[in-house]
């Protein structure tokens, strides 16, 4: 059932089994899979069904370093959480997401990379990232090398040792802000209480369990939680703080007796890594494995990543690459400058800049034409990218497309100084809002600049084309931009050791037995991966030891 926190009697006091704290992916995916059981669910999501500026402006805060982007906008506060903002083109009729699981090397401890290693390893997640894959209708569990081939779509000839062809799948997005909320609110079981902010969970008196969450709203009224179990799936940035703003038993906040919560935080930078500028034009319409395609009931992208070999022999982070062809530089900003012009319309605003956009569609109107008629008449793209694929199906590609963009996704090495914590100034409900302090580190991105090298002396190896690298710094190392990709990890990470870790391998916070965190925030690293298939089989995986822990009590 949906019920909102608005609408209680103030000062009420609600009683759960199991209290989950924030209805995104995490959190909507945790609750299903309690649906018809005789375990009773409470979801909190502090937003509605529909996105809201005041309730987004909860999230904001500050930042520093190499950050640029405001906090508030990293992830939404709505049912179905950031993923309503996911929106790649999977079909003309549904969007997705992408989906990689965690490489192998990922979860190891490697002396290159500081602070490294995970309490668990790919094997434990393997049935979980299957189950994920069922759960969610991604189709079957194939990612590596020699997957998703026919004998239209074949990959390169790479060297192996160095280079390999593996796989993105996608998955439909509207799983989490409207199937499984549904599916979960019908069962007698889960209520789902939306406008329900927590902004603190209350200790016993030893600390070593949460008795209350507290729920402030926005009418002023206060609402009480009692569980048997808390679960925090608020994301990278919110769940910690949360912990920090946890006080009334212990100053630091709640799990962070050894000052790790909030430190570590990681993301996924996304960098312009070159140009394949192909000798025969022909050739592009030969790679299609590298186009977003539907195969066997779900999307698949091929793509270009690193051997685990590699990797170990030079002391590399995880770095994997996308083949976009791309048409003339003046071609795309005759497209970019249409949408810009197509954007302000919508609005009901004029154009802005309207004599340059209008220069720019008129010096690029022949491949801006042929564009168009190719997405009207034949369902095509104007401009492949993450976004939207399907250029593979047309065979004409050499008279739209000159090169083939690397775009790659790149690890980054965990870092204490990289962190979440808290500030004096307040939110509209009363508690501190957060600072986030992200920088790249030089070693990171020489290991990015040592990979793109790879990358380009085995394209070159095939025959293929001439690969023009991309701009670099004055120092001779690669640009990585300020803006990550909002896959916020890191903050209350995964470790047997409480003293460099907030989370045990089973997700529970040390030292408090019923608190557990569904979030990406839980992984040490990251990889290149998207987060969403680690966080989904993680969520599955502390179902079923809750599960477990409830018919034992």
């Amino acid at each position: 059932m949906y019920h909102d926190a608005r609408t209680l009697d103030n000062h009420k006091t609600l009683t759960t089994d199991i209290c989950i704290i924030g209805a995104g992916p995490a959190g909507t995916t945790l609750a299903r899979e309690f649906a018809g059981s005789d375990i009773d669910i409470l979801l909190l999501e502090s937003g509605g069904e529909k996105s809201d500026h005041r309730i987004q402006q909860l999230s904001s805060g500050e930042i520093t370093g190499d950050f640029t982007e405001p906090v508030e906008n990293t992830h939404l506060r709505q049912l179905g959480g950031t993923a309503n903002h996911w929106i790649i083109k999977m079909s003309d009729k549904q969007y997705g997401y992408r989906y990689a699981p965690l490489n192998p090397i990922d979860f190891e401890k490697r002396d290159a990379i500081p602070y490294s290693g995970w309490p668990i390893t790919r094997k434990d997640l393997d049935p979980y990232y299957e189950r994920v894959h069922q759960v969610c209708e991604v189709g079957p569990y194939r990612y590596g090398p020699g997957n998703w081939e026919t004998e239209r779509f074949k990959p390169l000839k790479l060297d192996s040792d160095r280079v390999v062809t593996d796989f993105f799948t996608f998955g439909p997005t509207r799983l989490f802000g409207g199937d499984f909320p549904r599916q979960a609110a019908k069962a007698g079981n889960v209520r789902i209480m939306l406008h329900a902010t927590v902004t603190e969970l209350e200790a016993n008196e030893s600390g070593a369990a949460v008795e209350t969450a507290v729920i402030k709203t926005f009418n002023g009224k206060t609402i009480r939680v009692r569980a048997r179990h808390f679960v925090i799936a608020s994301g990278g940035f919110q769940t910690p703080r949360l912990l920090l703003n946890s006080r009334s038993r212990f100053e630091q906040g709640l799990g962070n007796q050894n000052d790790v919560v909030g430190r570590y935080y990681i993301d996924h930078g996304l960098v312009p890594s070159g140009n394949l500028f192909p000798h025969a034009p022909k050739i592009i319409n030969s790679l299609g494995i590298y186009d977003m395609r539907l195969m066997e009931g779900c999307s698949v992208l091929g793509k270009l990543s690193l051997s685990e070999k590699v990797m170990r022999e030079e002391g590399l982070r995880n770095f994997c690459a996308t083949l976009f062809p791309m048409p003339e530089p003046y071609e795309v900003q005759a497209i970019l400058s249409m949408k810009s012009i197509a954007v302000d319309l919508a609005g009901r605003q004029f154009p802005k800049q309207l004599p340059t956009h209008l220069f720019n569609m008129l010096r690029g109107s022949k491949h801006l034409t042929c564009m168009l008629c190719q997405k009207l008449c034949h369902g095509g793209t104007l401009m492949p990218g993450f976004g939207q694929g399907g250029w593979s199906k047309f065979d004409n590609n050499e008279k739209k497309y000159r090169r083939l963009e690397l775009m790659a996704f790149v690890e980054q090495t965990p870092n204490p100084e990289n962190r979440v914590t808290l500030i004096d100034e307040k939110d509209e409900l009363g508690k501190e809002k957060i600072r986030v302090h992200y920088a790249w580190s030089e070693d990171d991105v020489r290991s990015i600049g040592r990979a793109q090298k790879i990358m380009h002396e085995e394209l070159e190896k095939t025959g293929l084309g001439k690969v023009v690298p991309p701009e670099m710094r004055e120092n001779g190392l690669p640009r990585v931009g300020s803006e990550g990709l909002h896959h916020l990890m890191g903050t209350t990470r995964m470790s047997d050791d409480p003293k460099f870790g907030v989370v045990d391998a089973n997700c529970t916070v040390h030292g408090i037995g019923n608190l557990h965190i569904a979030s990406s925030s839980v992984f040490p690293t990251g990889g290149y991966a998207n987060p969403t298939l680690t966080i989904l089989a993680l969520a599955l995986r502390l179902a079923d030891r809750l599960k477990a822990e409830m018919k034992q009590t």
